[in-house]
């Protein structure tokens, strides 16, 4: 049952994504398609204002030559000539000292950061410079500008022309008004915006639809690097932002990515997309709870069953590593542990005892009083070796009347000796299985890493073999 709650929750939540989804990729299509197709509009026109922008810069010339004093030229003359162009002239101080557009009469363009360098090198070029069609800082227009130095680079000729007014029928592309219709109609659009990326320092400024300065500058610092990304590899930059406690998706497009060299100012373009994660995440915590709400029932029922099972597997993985009588390790679970011992220990260049064990004459104890006795006397030595040594040090049963023990946090093989011997006499003092007096004896022998050796297969062997020595000697220790 809850398998199939659990399937129909994952179905429902793939087609709220897939729904999300599908407006995410209809949004950024829509918009993306706008900016192309004014991009298209704009290069075709370019085509044209270039050859035109070009033939009046190079009268321009001819006229200086004529008459070096720009003081003196008629521009209103020149502007009807000229196809209704502003005419600008700026001096070596980078000011514009007669234009035909009135408003920039005295601008300074020493003052505008990167552009003023700009200004600088063509002013002290050679050749004609054209920009592309791009949006005027100050009057918010979609304008086109054209830059020729004069012969003697005293001055810089520029020219510039409204697009709208050139070519009315460009009115109707608006960008903004397609981001406004887009961000009302899907509520998951926070916030279709566009940034102006300036290519030799990309700096990033976010256009504004209608207060000056259209360019604004004070960009967060988060939108700022997206956009400055998405110019710099020219692919599509993501991120996310808590805003208010709302989780926000940033989606940023490279559209307008200016490639050539002489294209200079603000000639690169992002479409940057927020998305509101919120609608979403609330449209599927509606699903959530009420799958929730399906499966609590079905979680209390199975709860009891699910911590037997969790009890179970972890008895049965005690049991594969314990000896089922004493409690012990088996020797698969002491070898494993053995390990991580040596590397301890050779990381404090400390050693290791192995101390193997065997209770001397085991078989007289289960003929001459049964095995039921000889089970309870095993089960008293482990217990003994558990009293006697630290909790770190490991104990295992090997099998039969078998033990080892692996001794750790002993610096000398003298004092792992001295443990040894304390711990035979505690046991071998008198056992008591009820009222009856087992006398017990054992013979322990031990090997010792590193001196002997780093495998555990020779240190066994070695105090296997001690303890037969013991035994043969009819001593306790070997």
């Amino acid at each position: 049952m809850v398998s199939i709650f659990s399937t129909q929750y994952r179905n429902i939540r793939q087609v709220v994504e897939d729904k999300y989804g599908s407006q995410q990729l209809l949004v950024e299509k829509n918009i993306l398609q706008t900016v192309s197709y004014i991009d298209n509009a704009y290069k075709i026109a370019e085509h044209q204002l270039n050859r035109e922008m070009r033939e009046y810069s190079e009268q321009m010339l001819e006229k200086y030559r004529e008459n070096p004093d720009v003081m003196g030229w008629d521009l209103s003359e020149m502007q009807e000539r000229f196809a209704g162009y502003d005419i600008y002239i700026v001096d070596k101080d980078l000011k514009i000292i007669r234009t035909t557009y009135e408003k920039d009469l005295g601008l300074d363009f020493s003052k505008f950061g990167s552009f003023a360098t700009i200004v600088r090198e063509r002013m002290a070029g050679n050749q004609f410079e054209v920009d592309r069609i791009d949006l005027s800082t100050q009057a918010g227009e979609i304008k086109k500008y054209s830059y020729m130095p004069s012969p003697d680079n005293q001055y810089l000729f520029e020219l510039s022309v409204s697009i709208e007014d050139k070519y009315p029928s460009f009115q109707s592309l608006n960008l903004f008004k397609d981001a406004t219709s887009l961000t009302e109609q899907y509520e998951m659009v926070e916030d279709i915006g566009f940034y102006s990326v300036e290519p030799l320092r990309h700096g990033v400024a976010k256009l504004r639809n209608s207060k000056r300065p259209y360019l604004n500058p004070d960009v967060p610092e988060f939108e700022e690097e997206l956009a400055r990304q998405a110019v710099i590899q020219n692919v599509m930059q993501q991120g996310t932002r808590n805003i208010d406690g709302i989780q926000h998706s940033y989606r940023f497009f490279p559209a307008l990515i200016s490639n050539r060299e002489s294209e200079q100012g603000w000639n690169s373009y992002v479409v940057g997309i927020v998305y509101d994660d919120h609608v979403m995440q609330e449209e599927m915590a509606q699903h959530r709870n009420l799958f929730l709400a399906n499966i609590i029932l079905m979680t209390v029922l199975f709860g009891s069953f699910i911590t037997v099972v969790v009890y179970l597997i972890k008895s049965f993985e005690y049991q594969a590593h314990h000896d089922k009588l004493t409690g012990l390790a088996n020797r698969k679970c002491f070898e494993e542990e053995f390990n991580k011992l040596k590397n301890k220990a050779d990381s404090a260049g400390q050693n290791i005892g192995l101390v193997f064990i065997d209770i001397d004459k085991f078989k007289e104890i289960n003929d001459n009083f049964g095995h039921d006795t000889g089970d309870e006397v095993l089960k008293s030595i482990a217990a003994r070796m558990e009293n006697s040594l630290k909790e770190k040090d490991l104990k295992a049963r090997m099998g039969g009347d078998e033990f080892i023990i692996a001794l750790t946090d002993l610096s000398s093989n003298e004092q792992i000796m001295e443990v040894t011997k304390r711990l035979i006499v505690e046991l071998k003092k008198p056992l008591f299985i009820g009222a009856t007096e087992i006398p017990v004896s054992v013979s322990a022998g031990v090997s010792f890493y590193p001196d002997e050796s780093s495998e555990i297969e020779t240190l066994l062997k070695n105090a296997d073999s001690a303890m037969y020595q013991a035994k043969r000697k009819g001593k306790d220790i070997e």
